[in-house]
């Protein structure tokens, strides 16, 4: 995109800095520019937890009377109702959007066919994850260097914490009930955080804690790996030429357990407008939101790359109807997981917060990280269970009372 925007607005005499950033400080800096009302940014690049958080304590521009302005033709133009709806709603507060998708994913279970074959083993179409659990030990053979299942285990909330969460929602757990009473301490949770430390001990990567997305993508794309749990934009680095396993790699749902469907997450990268920068700024940090998550940027990423590779993902339901995205092994699996994604309703009994593999409070980021690391010491026997848990339990329940949640 940084290179495709120069060519793009030069031409109308508009200057556009882009700062790219690694994840973590690109985090840190926009949420100390938001939230001290900085402007040294006029588009903020975001997620559907900033979103949610940001919009409620004013740190993004209302987008909706942006969209009242258009003209006919132009609203036409953008089409937004081909935006998928899932990743739409992510970014919307009360029905009114504060950000556009411009790149997106869910999550789905990514296995090697070879190793599945040698063993004769089928996996089914929408596993439980007791399922996956006795195919990862029958994949898992050390002596040949074959690991039954990876999975993020580097602590954190947007690392271990997103196979976890959805985890728990399958499981049924919820963080809260609806007093915002804690419920981690519950047999759902209890038995998601089993199921994890089983699957990573007894059939996982043997540095379990060191691993995120990119040790896994490594270790799947290599043929070591049986199974791989996470995000539908893993799915082109293991279709890619130098993948060991290009076109031996099956695609299914996200495993679910007592819930039986909505088990995966929900994520997007997003542009959201800064509240505090000048008014002209503003509208045209909105013309260049329309431009990059638009049909004609997408159309003109395959155009340039064919392979699909450069095109963002799971933004519009019309990408996967370009023939570069329809031929692809995992874009069938990744629409209808997409499609069915509902972050309103992320567990079986109801909740007062939204979202699949986070809560959209702003302490969830600290407290969700905690909840890693209580994970970690478990899995790897520093602390036993009941001690995960009651740490956990008092984490959410200390953010109950002290974000003035809990009703007294």
């Amino acid at each position: 995109m940084a290179k495709l925007v120069q060519s793009e607005y030069r031409a109308e005499g508009v200057v556009v800095n882009v700062s790219v950033l690694p994840e973590n400080d690109l985090r840190q800096r926009l949420t100390t520019e938001a939230s001290t009302g900085g402007t040294t940014y006029d588009i903020f690049y975001i997620g559907p937890y900033e979103a949610q958080t940001w919009a409620r304590n004013g740190w993004l521009e209302n987008l909706e009377p942006y969209f009242a302005k258009l003209s006919p033709d132009k609203a036409a133009w953008y089409d937004r109702d081909d935006l998928i709806k899932g990743m739409a709603d992510s970014l919307a507060l009360n029905g009114e959007s504060f950000g556009l998708p411009f790149y997106g994913e869910s999550s789905f279970i990514m296995y090697n066919k070879e190793l599945f074959a040698q063993k004769g083993l089928t996996m089914p179409m929408e596993p439980t994850w007791d399922q996956i659990y006795e195919l990862a030990k029958k994949i898992h053979d050390p002596s040949k260097g074959i690991v039954g299942m990876t999975m993020r285990g580097a602590p954190g909330w947007g690392m271990s914490g997103a196979p976890f969460v959805t985890m728990v929602n399958a499981f049924g757990g919820r963080f809260y009930d609806m007093n915002w009473n804690a419920t981690v301490d519950t047999p759902q949770q209890r038995a998601a955080w089993q199921m994890y430390k089983k699957i990573l001990r007894e059939a996982g990567q043997a540095d379990i804690l060191s691993y995120t997305y990119n040790e896994c993508i490594a270790l799947m794309a290599s043929g070591n790996a049986g199974i791989y749990y996470d995000a539908t934009s893993i799915a082109p680095p293991l279709e890619a030429a130098d993948s060991k396993i290009r076109g031996k790699v099956g695609y299914v749902m996200a495993p679910h357990q007592a819930l039986k469907s909505n088990t995966a997450w929900l994520w997007n990268w997003s542009m959201g407008i800064n509240p505090k920068s000048s008014a002209a700024k503003k509208a045209a940090a909105f013309d260049f939101m329309l431009w990059a998550t638009s049909k004609d940027y997408v159309k003109k990423t395959v155009d340039l790359d064919p392979t699909g590779s450069s095109t963002p993902p799971a933004s519009r339901s019309s990408t996967y109807e370009l023939p570069v995205y329809a031929k692809a092994p995992y874009a069938a699996m990744t629409l209808k997981t997409l499609e069915g994604m509902d972050f309103t309703k992320p567990t079986l009994e109801p909740v007062p917060y939204v979202g699949l593999q986070y809560i959209a409070i702003p302490e969830f980021a600290d407290a969700g990280t905690k909840m890693t690391e209580y994970l970690a010491d478990y899995v790897v026997d520093k602390i036993s269970l009941d001690e995960a848990i009651r740490r956990t339990q008092e984490v959410f329940e200390k953010v109950a009372i002290d974000g003035n949640y809990k009703k007294k």
